[in-house]
């Protein structure tokens, strides 16, 4: 089950929030799911993903930055127990059933209208590996081969969804009228670390086909189209 978080200010706990949407926003903007009225907030601060049982906490480029644990981070995968700090405010991360591992962990960010948070990436023209033929991609899914999240699916539902592991690599998986398509959209990265069914991609998009399996950095994905 998703988790939830312990708001509070000078100790005194003011609500709690459980993490029952995909993407739920922090800052000081009306529009956000999570709204900390201080100056010392961001209008769009941070950023939670929640996939499963876990939840990832990202930084949107703010300007005092997000802290856990008392450490700034970028991009951070939650524990059960852990604090975050987002100006004068405390976000107390409870969740007994998420991973206990972070390698284990996968990254799975969808894009969300009026925060610009991708890298810019050109697709070029897509490469088609050997594979089946057209199929229905309303039923198409991710499912965790390896570690503790193995068997856990993704239902590919949206034109656009990224993964990878947090704080690494990131790659985009795109629905296109003629199959999904995966990039590699950190090109300053060793591009090994992404490979389709033992083959490296480079920096060119690549058509996926029936139960490819995508491998980053050891984790293994199985792309399939299910019935």
């Amino acid at each position: 089950m998703p988790g939830k978080l312990e708001f509070s200010f000078n100790s005194t706990r003011l609500d709690d929030f459980v993490l029952d949407k995909e993407i739920m926003t922090i800052g000081r903007k009306d529009d956000n799911d999570i709204r900390i009225e201080n100056l010392a907030v961001s209008g769009h601060h941070a950023k939670l993903l929640t996939i499963f049982d876990d939840s990832f906490l990202e930084d949107l480029d703010s300007t005092n930055g997000t802290y856990v644990n008392g450490q700034a981070i970028t991009k951070h995968p939650l524990k059960h127990g852990d604090v975050i700090v987002i100006g004068k405010h405390e976000l107390r991360y409870m969740n007994e059933s998420s991973s206990a591992s972070d390698d284990d962990k996968t990254v799975l960010i969808r894009r969300q209208p009026g925060v610009n948070t991708s890298p810019s990436t050109n697709l070029n023209e897509p490469i088609n590996m050997p594979g089946n033929g057209a199929a229905d991609l309303s039923a198409a899914k991710l499912q965790i081969l390896n570690g503790k999240g193995a068997g856990k699916e993704l239902a590919l539902q949206k034109p656009s969804v990224k993964l990878g592991k947090s704080g690494a690599e990131i790659v985009q998986i795109n629905k296109r009228p003629d199959g999904h398509f995966i990039v590699n959209l950190d090109q300053e990265s060793n591009n090994s670390l992404l490979t389709i069914n033992g083959e490296t991609i480079g920096s060119r998009a690549v058509k996926l086909n029936n139960h490819d399996v995508i491998e980053i950095n050891k984790l293994k994905i199985e792309y399939y189209l299910a019935v």
